[in-house]
């Protein structure tokens, strides 16, 4: 979709737009939606940067699993 969106800066082109959403199997309707939701904010991005945020404390920290994440994001909430 993101590609289709470069492609077709205003998506106005319909006959280019057709081509590109057959050559990559999504329906224009799809790209259409993709469209109007393309800058609404992730809802999980506080989370990710949190997560993101205790990993690149310490180079040892990219092994943690999901048990030890979790008791870091609630000892970093305690904070």
């Amino acid at each position: 979709m993101k590609f289709i969106a470069l492609k077709l800066s205003d998506g106005s082109a319909k006959r280019k737009l057709a081509f590109y959403c057959r050559m990559l199997q999504v329906s224009r309707q799809g790209f259409y939606d993709y469209q109007k939701r393309q800058w609404k904010p992730w809802k999980h991005e506080a989370l990710a940067n949190t997560i993101m945020a205790i990993v690149e404390e310490d180079p040892e920290n990219d092994t943690y699993g999901r048990q030890r994440m979790y008791e870091a994001l609630m000892a970093r909430k305690e904070e």
